[in-house]
C-alpha cells in the first residue's frame, strides 16, 4: 500500500467462510472498505447480510467455526491478519473500540459495570485512583447513565435493555480508540437517548478525528451518521457512495427495496380499530417497586416506584403500543402484567379474571394465552436447546400440538412464517445473527397459539425489510386469529403502522393515551412532543 495515501482502515479483498473446506459456505466474498481518519462509513443491510461479520474478521473476533480465507485488513498500514495475538490485545479497545450487538452477551456478569470501563482506562490509558474514578463517572455520565456514582457500582443484570447498551458505549470509548466500530449501537435505545448518543458519538469524533464503522438497519440513524453509506448483501458489496448521492438515487435494485419497507409516521395502517369489542386486559392502578438495601446486612431502605399507578385497557383483537425513553417503565410494566414480576398494588383482569390472585398452577395454565416476545432474544433462549425444540417447548409445557411429528410439522411452519428456513430447527441460538434470533422468540410465542402477546422491542434488532416482514405477520396473525398485542417500542414508525391506540410512558407513569392520530399527529403533552421532535429524519435533499 503507497504510504503517502494510508487511509485509517482499509478492508481488501476480504474472504470469511464457514463449514469444511471441501465445500465452504461463504459468508464474506471479496469485500472492499476503506475509512479515513474522521469519516463514517454506514454498513447497512439485511440481517443475516455479513454486517457483524465483518466487524468481527476486522478484529479478528470471528467465532470457531468461521475462517478468514483471503484478503486482509489494514490498520495505519499494518495488516492486523499478520500481527500476533499479544499485539491485536494492545489494538483492541485501544486502537479499536467495539460496541457490540449484544450487550448482554459482552458484559462481564460477575464485574460491575464501572469496573469494566475503570479495566479498559487504566490498561490502555493508565489511569488510577481518584482521577479514574472521576473518568469512569464522566463516562456514564455522558451516555446518559442517570446517578452515574451509584450506577457504576451495579451489575448488568440490574440494567434495563437501553442502561445495557450505553453501557456498552462508555466502555467502547473509554480507551479513546482511533477507530470505533458500532454494531447498531442504538437499536435498544429510544429515540431520545438515541439522539444524545449519536451526538456524544459525533463530538468524539470531530474532537479526536476518530474514524467509524457504523452498522446499522435505520435508515434515518444512517442519514444522521454517515459520509458514505455501503450497502451488503449476502456477504458481497453492492452499492457505496457518499451519503447525499446514495439517498437521492440509490442505484442498486435491493438499496431501492430497503428503502420501500421504511416504516414511516405517515404511512398509518389501513386497518381500523375494532368496534365495541369487549375489553380482554384491565389494568388498574398497578404499581410495581424495587427495594434499595444498604449496609452488611443488606436491608431495605427505600424503595424505588418503576411503575407508579398506571390504568389501561386492551380490547380484543386491538394493539396498544406503549412508548417513552428507557427506563421509564415499560419492559417493568409488560413484566408485571403477566405476573413475571411482583405487584405492589394495583389489579390485573384478564377477560374479568384478576391475576393476581391466581394460584401458580392456575397462572400456569393461563399462560397459553399470555406470551410474551422479550427484548433481548439471545438471554431468552436456553444457549444449550435446539431451535426447534426452543420453539416446541411451549407446546410440550401446555401439552399441546398432538404427536411429536405434528409439533414438529408445526416448528417447521412457524419458521417459515417469520422469515426462517424449515432447517434451521436443527441448529443452536448462537448460530443465528441477532434478528433471526428475534424472529425464533416470536415464532415461539405464536406456538401455543395466544390471545395476548405482550411484544417487547420485537423488530428493534431486525433489519427494514425484515420489520416489515413481521408487521405484515402480525397484522396478518390479528385479522386472522383475532390476537391482541401490548407492544412496547421506541420506533413511532412502527407504531404507526401497526398501533390502534397508544400509550405514552415517562418515569413510571402514563401521561398521555389515545388514538395513533391524536398521539402522534396531535400531542397533548410536552414530553410526547419531545418524542416526536427527537426521531431521525432524512433531509430534504434526500427526499
Amino acid at each position: 500500500m503507497n504510504a503517502s495515501s494510508v487511509p485509517l482502515l482499509a478492508v481488501d479483498g476480504l474472504r470469511v467462510e464457514f463449514g469444511p473446506a471441501a465445500a465452504p459456505a461463504i459468508a464474506i466474498n471479496d469485500l472492499h472498505l476503506t475509512i479515513e481518519r474522521g469519516e463514517t462509513l454506514v454498513l447497512v443491510g439485511e440481517s443475516g447480510s455479513g454486517k457483524s461479520l465483518t466487524a468481527l474478521a476486522i478484529t479478528r473476533l470471528l467465532p470457531a467455526a468461521a475462517r478468514i480465507t483471503g484478503g486482509g485488513v489494514w490498520l495505519d498500514g499494518a495488516n492486523l491478519f499478520t500481527l500476533p495475538s499479544a499485539a491485536m490485545t494492545k489494538i483492541r479497545g485501544r486502537r479499536i473500540g467495539f460496541i457490540f450487538q449484544e450487550p448482554q452477551v459482552a458484559l462481564n456478569p460477575v464485574m460491575r459495570i464501572g469496573d469494566q470501563i475503570a479495566e479498559v482506562m487504566q490498561r490502555h490509558l493508565g489511569l488510577r485512583g481518584a482521577e479514574l474514578r472521576t473518568r469512569v463517572t464522566d463516562a456514564l455520565r455522558a451516555v446518559g447513565i442517570p446517578e452515574p456514582e451509584r450506577r457504576a457500582r451495579e451489575y448488568s443484570h440490574q440494567y434495563s435493555g437501553g442502561m445495557k447498551q450505553r453501557a456498552m458505549i462508555a466502555i467502547a470509548l473509554a480507551g479513546e480508540p482511533d477507530l470505533l466500530i458500532a454494531d447498531e449501537p442504538t437499536t435498544a435505545l429510544d429515540v431520545t437517548l438515541q439522539a444524545q448518543i449519536l451526538d456524544l458519538l459525533k463530538a468524539e469524533q470531530r474532537r479526536r478525528g476518530m474514524g467509524m464503522l457504523f452498522i446499522t438497519h435505520d435508515f434515518g440513524v444512517a442519514w444522521q451518521v454517515a459520509d458514505r453509506v455501503a450497502v451488503l448483501k449476502g456477504g458481497r458489496l453492492v452499492e457505496t457512495a457518499p451519503r447525499g448521492a446514495f439517498y437521492r438515487a440509490p442505484r442498486d435494485a435491493y438499496s431501492r427495496a430497503l428503502f420501500a419497507a421504511l416504516p414511516k409516521l405517515e404511512r398509518r395502517a389501513s386497518y381500523e380499530r375494532p368496534l365495541a369489542a369487549p375489553a380482554l386486559l384491565e389494568v388498574e392502578n398497578l404499581r410495581i417497586e424495587f427495594p434499595i438495601r444498604k449496609g452488611v446486612f443488606r436491608r431495605v431502605v427505600d424503595r424505588v416506584r418503576a411503575v407508579d399507578d398506571v390504568s389501561l385497557a386492551i380490547a380484543e383483537g386491538e394493539t396498544l403500543a406503549v412508548v417513552g425513553e428507557s427506563g421509564s417503565g415499560k419492559t417493568t410494566m409488560g413484566r408485571g402484567i403477566l405476573r413475571l414480576l411482583p405487584l405492589a398494588g394495583g389489579a390485573v383482569r384478564f377477560r374479568g379474571e384478576d391475576l393476581a390472585g391466581l394460584s401458580e398452577a392456575a397462572l400456569r395454565r393461563r399462560r397459553r394465552h399470555l406470551q410474551i416476545v422479550f427484548q433481548d432474544s439471545y438471554a431468552a433462549m436456553n444457549p444449550r436447546m435446539l431451535v426447534g425444540d426452543i420453539v416446541a417447548e411451549g407446546m410440550v409445557a401446555q401439552d399441546l400440538g398432538g404427536s411429536r411429528a405434528a409439533r414438529a410439522a408445526r416448528v417447521r411452519e412457524l419458521l417459515e412464517q417469520v422469515g426462517l428456513e424449515p432447517g434451521h430447527a436443527a441448529r443452536y441460538p448462537h448460530e443465528f445473527s441477532g434478528g433471526q434470533r428475534q424472529r425464533i422468540c416470536i415464532a415461539r410465542a405464536l406456538a401455543v397459539e395466544p390471545t395476548l402477546i405482550v411484544c417487547d422491542e420485537p423488530t428493534s434488532a431486525l433489519d427494514v425489510s425484515v420489520q416489515a416482514q413481521i408487521l405484515d405477520l402480525l397484522r396478518d396473525l390479528q385479522q386472522r386469529l383475532g390476537l391482541s398485542f401490548l407492544f412496547i417500542t421506541h420506533n413511532l414508525g412502527v407504531v404507526a403502522q401497526l398501533a390502534h391506540r397508544v400509550a405514552v410512558m415517562h418515569r413510571g407513569r402514563i401521561v398521555e393515551q389515545g388514538t395513533v392520530e391524536q398521539v402522534l399527529f396531535a400531542p397533548a403533552h410536552d414530553y410526547t412532543r419531545q418524542l416526536l421532535a427527537a426521531v431521525p429524519k432524512i433531509g430534504a435533499e434526500a427526499t
